[in-house]
């Protein structure tokens, strides 16, 4: 199919100019208008105002968006939604009540269609409506609201549409027929205003907001207590949005374990891959083409393909084919993690995410954790080194490493590491390695360069020291870098991935280096130091006599543990 592109705006005649001026004229300013022309040509406006005011509006959103003489790119994504869309308007105008969900990947057109187009024709074809855009950005359905605002204000949605006097904001204005705009965070009340059209886009507003368990609850109380009340019938309500999670928004309204009839939604399901029974009618591996750029099908398989090895399987099973996996793992529930954040505007109240400069953790336990591999081929085990900080009761993630290695190339990047290379390796005197695979000769190359290096010997499988760290991990004691910090893709992409999946997962090594850190930062339950320079073994260095004030220090020092900014004080555990 064709795309239809909307460009330069139409060009508009001095008469249609003048009739858009007296449109905006109240009947008794009209009135006094007509009397003062010449009879032929008072009878002349007033025929063309009839035939003004009777003119239908336009048939649909996709006509809607190609006549507004704005940027606009027509895909058969958007054409089948438009269709949906006027069979839904159409049983709300005969009494019946609609309720839609549409799923679609991220940049398919689905928001501007449903968020803009859509309200935009509603307004025209029913300027007595009122009409709620609501997302999890308020200030995202303000800019919905201006746009629709304006284009009524410029005529663009017909005579009828009339901006009221005493109108109100952006964010929550009225036509001379009384029907309402409002637009408003998924999280804020509405009392006192109706809907008869209400528009749920992304309720939720990321990766890490999908994966707890507060935010989703929130969205989901929010519409039980506040959205649903709201509803005048009979009401189309359309909720549109990427999946992250199988319990989200989407996932409560489709499930008996909740309140509510999965029965009463139509879904609109379109992944950027088409699968069986394709609602667009696309065959098996044909793709949705991109209303953002002209491509061909070739030109987009290609360009999805690197989004699939760019965001990981995890991420493209559930924002791009809307496939989200389970995110409880058969150890390791995604709940369970938090996340720290050099962005103070990410940080959460409920502590979930933390803000965290990690200087501020230079007098905590800091230690690296390398899980290493035999050989380096395209299918072998990865090498991955973590770098992990203690802080009273919490450990942060701080930094990973990880990659298809040599034994040498292996070698090169513990020396990095160690010698500052890596982010804080000032802080770290302890390194862990796993004396398997190559582990055992890589002590034995670094041991007399490398200060701290600890040999770890397992004595229970993989599955069974996972196990052992959950504690921590399900008491939120865990910080993971935040995945929309810059650099930080690999947790979204990779490491979260396999943590749900273990032990059935791809990989493992991530997760070994995890749980091999966590078990050393629980041992005796203290902080040991480790003295670089310091030789280990049977070998030790000699220690010197240790002076009472060095002994009253470290009594000290035992007494007030490190405490991060924001966060109550917390008792040693000895």
């Amino acid at each position: 199919m064709t795309s239809a592109v909307a460009g330069e705006p139409r060009r508009r005649s001095t008469d249609a100019d003048l009739l858009d001026l007296i449109s905006g004229l109240s009947a008794a300013e009209l009135e006094d208008l007509v009397e003062s022309l010449p009879l032929p040509v008072a009878e002349a406006l007033i025929e063309e105002l009839h035939t003004v005011e009777a003119a239908p509006p336009l048939s649909s959103p996709i006509e809607q968006a190609l006549s507004m003489g704005e940027p606009f790119r027509t895909r058969p994504q958007l054409e089948f939604l438009s269709d949906v869309m006027v069979r839904a308007v159409r049983d709300v105008e005969n009494g019946i009540d609609w309720k839609i969900i549409v799923q679609m990947p991220p940049r398919s057109g689905k928001t501007t269609m449903l968020t803009l187009y859509t309200p935009a024709w509603i307004r025209a074809r029913h300027p007595d409506w009122s009409i709620a855009l609501t997302s999890h950005d308020g200030t995202l359905a303000t800019s919905w609201g201006r746009q629709i605002r304006r284009w009524a204000e410029s005529g663009k949605l017909g005579p009828r549409v009339k901006i009221a006097p005493d109108a109100g904001a952006v964010s929550g204005w009225e036509t001379t027929e009384r029907g309402q705009l409002l637009a408003i965070s998924s999280r804020e009340s509405f009392t006192g205003r109706g809907a008869r059209v209400l528009v749920i886009d992304d309720p939720v507003k990321d990766f890490i907001d999908a994966h707890s368990q507060a935010a989703r609850d929130a969205v989901w109380n929010w519409w039980k207590s506040v959205a649903q009340t709201r509803l005048e019938p009979p009401s189309l309500v359309i909720v549109t949005l990427t999946r992250w999670h199988e319990d989200d928004f989407v996932g409560r309204l489709l499930s008996a374990d909740h309140d509510g009839d999965p029965a009463d939604w139509e879904v609109v399901n379109l992944p950027a891959i088409a699968e069986e029974n394709d609602q667009l009618g696309r065959a098996p591996g044909e793709p949705l083409l991109s209303p953002i750029i002209e491509e061909t099908v070739e030109q987009a398989v290609e360009r999805l393909a690197a989004v699939r090895r760019s965001v990981g399987t995890y991420t493209w099973n559930a924002l791009y084919q809307q496939r989200p996996s389970p995110a409880s793992g058969a150890i390791f529930n995604s709940d369970w993690w938090r996340y720290w954040t050099r962005d103070p505007a990410r940080a959460t109240s409920d502590g979930r995410i933390r803000y965290l400069d990690p200087d501020d953790l230079s007098g905590g336990r800091w230690l690296d954790s390398w899980d290493c591999a035999f050989t380096a081929t395209a299918d072998s085990d990865w090498v991955v080194g973590q770098r992990w900080a203690k802080s009273g009761p919490n450990r942060y993630l701080i930094a990973q490493a990880r990659g298809r290695w040599t034994f040498t190339r292996t070698l090169e990047a513990m020396r990095a590491w160690a010698n500052g290379g890596g982010p804080y390796g000032r802080f770290v005197h302890q390194r862990l390695i796993e004396a398997k695979a190559n582990g055992p000769a890589i002590l034995d190359t670094l041991k007399e360069e490398i200060a701290g290096l600890k040999p770890i010997n397992p004595k229970t499988s993989k599955e069974a020291r996972a196990r052992s760290v959950t504690p921590e991990c399900e008491s939120g004691h865990v910080y993971l870098p935040h995945p929309s910090d810059p650099g930080n893709e690999w947790v979204r992409d990779v490491l979260l991935p396999e943590l749900r999946d273990f032990p059935g997962a791809a990989h493992d090594d991530q997760v070994d280096a995890l749980s091999q850190a966590l078990t050393e930062l629980r041992e005796h339950g203290r902080a040991s130091l480790t003295v670089p320079g310091a030789r280990r073994g049977s070998d030790p260095a000699p220690t010197s006599p240790v002076s009472p004030i060095t002994r009253a220090a470290s009594r000290s020092a035992r007494r007030s543990p490190l405490r991060v900014p924001g966060t109550p004080p917390v008792r040693s555990v000895r």
